[in-house]
């Protein structure tokens, strides 16, 4: 009872909030004679147990699995089919103008069903208007004579035949048009004179159903036990069996709520939610919520994006996923899902004058009334009580009209003044009380103007392409805010502005994000090497989440989340549930749920961090340069070209993947002898068997739920792997060359890999091996191949005894000779070394010699180079004594001339005296100078006289000093050396030598 009255209530509130021009947005999908039908007229469909779609058309069934149409005719091309019926063992049952037929799984064709009664047959044989399959397994079939045949297929029974009453007024025939069994197994017979019958405790009880005399086309019950009758001109009925009560609606009614597009009713069916769908010849679809009262109709419009192929139906059915699917006379089948009470206000209702794909920006004042932009032809105020709607264009020739044409958005402050940005009109306001127009400082000024908040202080922050500008309660700039007074703004180009609950004022640009707090500026941007850093800097929509996170919209990558604690961004993507990469509107509804408005539609995520994502298949507007609003009484509003959407979220009802069917299709078979094609949909027991000579396998599948676009699924192959493998929205699988044995194929709905019998399919694949991999010719041969290695090894084990023998006998003669020509060859290495150290004695006695003659040379060049020096000293008292002389004898001259040419070639000499050294002593001057390279030409000379034991009476005599000279020279030398008194210059110059 309390939720009966919350219904009312939230209905009462709905229709107090949107009373005026709504409609309810449905979006339709279609397919027809283009997509592969016979033809467009569809008069009857059902959806199997399988998955498969059957849709009659006046050619033939057409069989579609979402992927290909497969055409079946009837034996006799004249019969139309009248209806489509399935019984409790998955057997089809057709109704046609010639009879009844059913389908032939193994034989894959329709056969017509045959009574072993005669009279029966013959009646089966014409005009079968319906049948009803009962759960008990028994098949109604209404006919044309005032009979209804009974048939028990599955059963040892004989058929029956009952007898309709006949009318009481003309006692005429009365013929059966449709047949309904209830939960208490009542059956219910419509007629063609406008009666009902109940048939209970097998009699017919006439039904006390008033005020029809035409002909009814259909039955249906709700939930309620509630009987809708639908009549061919009469309108649609419904009638209470308990209370005998009926109600009438029809396009005569002047009560709106009784009131329906078409007075001819062709099909009536209820859906799981207890909604009645009325199908009318002309009228379009017709939805009737039981809980509001109400009447919807659906028909083809120029403002519905998706609509419904044809205005006349001529069947309904839903299906396995609370698809639901109409036949249509003209547009072959269109097919829905019933998501939510989505409703929605042509663009004409609200003066949209012309389509424009700009997504509107949406205002709620605080009295209610909707501030709409037009797209780029303005902006409208929309009264949703009396539909009243005021345009506000730009008009060239007025001066207090609105600036630009292009609102792209929208604020209402303090005062209730409605601030309104345009693209390069700058900035306009305006008064609802004064209804006019307001002056602001610089409005006019051709900035582009996207967002606007207004802060603690009542000021209004104003973000365009050129920075922010802040206006006060008087309309008078007092602050601005651009890259050249604020260097830690991201850029110029504002697209956001949010105030937190702590007051701060968030402000996102095409360049980053930033902060404005009392004393300072936050700037935040994308680093791609930091995960925690913004996803992108292009934002476009910022708000407060329940846990006073903050959320961010970005155009290209997503939302992000910022957290204060940890002063980072977590992204949320394509990988956590979010399809939508831009998002330009984020708001929460009243239980806490997120919303964004994205370039696909709308995406929930719940408190539990899951996301829904809601399209144009689900009615919902894509955002193309607008976003949704939530308003105050918690509903989402949208806009766009085609008007106004809106609904509460709180009755949106989210797809069940668990109720996805996957069922395989076909099957391919390619082998050495061509391929074949296995018919799935006969085998009962789902299984492949493979010949040796078959090395391609193709299996192809689909899924119940034709509704989504792309359907995902996954697959495991039990007998090869146990992991699941994610194929996407692939529907076949090809295995080549499989080893002989047993596998089951598993395919699951990969959107949430349930294994629910519904939504796992599983076929049986065998695999029958070639002679040569059946298991007792395996098993022969293992033991052949064992028998063969047994003989190989002893015959090998011989033949290696033999050999081993053999090569004994030959290791014995060959060491034999190897130790003969070993002893030869240490007696010719004796010889040789012998001969090695004479060798090296003549060697070393020649070297010996040739040091000694070396030696004895270099003496010997030494004491002449002493001898020169005695030349020069004695030339030198020669001169002394002539220079005394008065008169300098000339042949005392001549003489010392002769000394002097004796002497002179003293420096050459020296020269030829390093010569001889360094060939006797090799590396000693050499040694001496990396030793001490500060040594003088005259000190090497000295220690090569040295080396050589020259005595310093020589020395004295070579240098031409004395032999004190010599001894301080020694001296020096040792301490230029560096030589220890203990040590003698010999030893010294030995160890210098020998490093």
């Amino acid at each position: 009872m309390n939720n009966l009255k919350l219904t009312g209530f939230l209905f009462f509130l709905w229709i107090q909030i949107f009373g005026y021009a709504q409609e309810r947005i449905l979006p339709f999908q279609s397919i027809s004679f283009k997509d592969g039908l016979s033809d467009n007229r569809i008069g009857a469909i059902l959806q199997d147990s399988a998955g498969f779609m059957w849709l009659s058309t006046q050619l033939g069934i057409d069989k579609y699995d979402g992927q290909e149409v497969k055409t079946y005719f009837l034996p006799n091309e004249n019969n139309q089919v009248n209806s489509l019926v399935q019984d409790k063992r998955g057997r089809i049952w057709v109704t046609t103008t010639g009879g009844l037929f059913y389908f032939n799984i193994e034989c894959d064709q329709f056969k017509r069903y045959t009574s072993s009664d005669p009279y029966i047959n013959n009646i089966l044989e014409g005009y079968i208007p319906n049948a009803l399959a009962l759960d008990s397994g028994a098949l109604w079939c209404s006919t044309t004579n005032s009979e209804i045949i009974v048939l028990f297929p599955y059963e040892e029974k004989a058929d029956e035949v009952i007898k309709m009453p006949k009318a009481t007024v003309d006692k005429a025939a009365i013929s059966t048009t449709d047949l309904l069994q209830d939960k208490n197994g009542i059956i219910w017979v419509g007629t063609s004179n406008g009666g009902i019958y109940a048939y209970k405790n097998s009699k017919f009880i006439k039904a006390n159903f008033q005020g029809n005399n035409a002909h009814i086309n259909s039955l249906s019950m709700d939930q309620s036990g509630l009987l809708w009758i639908g009549t061919n001109g009469n309108g649609l009925f419904s009638y209470h069996p308990k209370t005998q009560t009926t109600q009438h609606y029809s396009t005569r009614e002047w009560d709106i709520a009784k009131r329906i597009s078409n007075n001819y009713v062709i099909d009536v069916m209820v859906d799981r939610d207890n909604n009645i769908w009325i199908g009318t010849d002309g009228g379009g679809l017709i939805l009737y919520e039981s809980k509001n009262n109400r009447f919807f109709t659906f028909k083809q419009s120029p403002y519905t994006k998706y609509p419904i192929a044809d205005n006349s139906i001529l069947s309904i059915h839903q299906g396995i996923d609370n698809l639901i699917w109409v036949g249509t006379v003209h547009g072959g089948a269109s097919y829905f899902k019933y998501y939510a009470s989505v409703s929605h206000i042509p663009g004409p209702d609200l003066a949209f004058d012309q389509i424009d794909e700009q997504s509107s920006q949406i205002l709620e004042a605080d009295n209610g009334d909707l501030w709409v932009s037009a797209g780029r032809n303005g902006l409208r105020r929309y009264n949703p009580k009396s539909g009243k709607v005021s345009v506000f264009k730009d008009d060239p020739s007025l001066q207090d009209d609105l600036n630009g044409n292009n609102v792209v958005s929208l604020l209402q402050d303090n005062r209730s003044r409605i601030w309104i940005g345009t693209n390069n009109g700058g900035l306009n306001i305006y008064d609802p009380n004064k209804k006019s127009f307001l002056e602001a400082q610089d409005r006019f000024n051709n900035m582009a103007i996207f967002a606007m908040e207004q802060d603690v202080y009542g000021n209004v922050w104003v973000g365009s392409n050129t920075g922010i500008r802040i206006y006060n309660a008087n309309l008078k700039i007092i602050n601005h805010f651009n890259l050249d007074n604020t260097p830690n703004l991201n850029s110029n180009f504002i697209t956001s502005l949010y105030k937190d609950i702590k007051g701060d004022m968030w402000v996102g640009t095409n360049l980053g994000l930033n902060v404005f707090k009392k004393d300072t500026v936050l700037s935040y941007i994308s680093d791609k090497s930091d995960p925690n850093s913004l996803s992108s800097n292009r934002i476009r929509a910022i708000t407060e989440d329940d846990d006073l996170s903050v959320l961010i919209g970005t155009y290209g990558h997503g939302l992000m989340r910022y957290h204060r604690t940890k002063d980072a961004f977590t992204r949320i993507g394509k990988k956590d549930g979010l399809e939508a990469s831009i998002i330009g509107g984020i708001f929460l509804d009243k239980d806490k749920n997120v919303w964004c408005s994205t370039n696909l539609g709308l995406s929930k995520i719940s408190q539990d961090g899951s996301i829904d994502n809601f399209g144009i298949h689900h009615g919902i507007q894509a955002y193309s340069g607008g976003s949704a609003i939530i308003n105050k009484d918690n509903y989402i509003i949208m806009g766009g070209r085609l008007g106004l959407t809106y609904f509460n979220p709180s009755g949106f009802k989210k797809s069940n993947p668990d109720t996805h069917k996957v069922f395989f299709t076909s099957v391919d078979v390619i082998g050495k002898k061509g391929s074949r094609e296995i018919n799935i949909t006969s085998n009962k027991n789902k299984t492949i068997t493979l010949n040796p000579e078959d090395n391609l396998l193709s299996i192809y599948f689909s899924s119940s739920d034709y509704w989504s676009p792309q359907n995902n699924y996954a697959y495991k192959l039990l007998g090869l792997n146990n992991e699941w493998h994610s194929i996407g929205s692939q529907q076949a699988l090809t295995f080549s060359n499989l080893n002989p044995g047993n596998y089951t194929l598993q395919v699951t709905n990969a959107d949430n890999f349930s294994l629910t019998s519904k939504s796992l399919a599983s076929i049986h694949i065998t695999v029958l091996p070639s002679f040569w991999q059946k298991f007792w010719v395996k098993v022969l041969v293992v033991l052949l191949g064992f028998l063969l290695v047994l003989l190989f090894i002893r015959m090998r084990l011989s033949s290696v005894k033999k050999q081993r023998e053999q090569l004994q006998l030959l290791v014995a003669s060959k060491t034999k000779e190897v130790k003969a020509q070993e002893e030869k060859a240490y007696q010719s290495e004796i010889a040789l070394l012998k001969i090695e150290k004479k060798h090296q004695k003549l060697s070393q006695k020649k070297l010996m010699e040739e040091l000694n003659f070396k030696t004895e040379e270099l003496t010997n060049y030494t004491l002449r180079t002493v001898h020169k020096n005695n030349l020069l000293t004695q030339i030198k008292d020669n001169l002394l004594n002539e220079t005394k002389a008065s008169n300098p004898n000339k042949s005392n001259l001549k003489k010392i001339i002769g000394l002097i040419d004796d002497s002179l070639m003293l420096d050459e000499d020296w020269e030829n005296f390093y010569h001889l050294f360094n060939q006797i002593h090799t590396t000693f001057i050499k040694s001496l100078k990396d030793y001490c390279p500060q040594l003088s030409d005259r000190e090497i000379r000295l220690c090569a006289l040295i080396k050589l034991n020259f005595k310093s009476q020589h020395i004295a005599t070579l240098f031409g000093i004395s032999l004190s000279s010599v001894k301080v020279a020694r001296h020096r030398l040792r301490k230029k050396l560096k030589i220890k008194e203990s040590e003698n210059f010999e030893d010294f110059f030995e160890s210098l030598i020998s490093q």
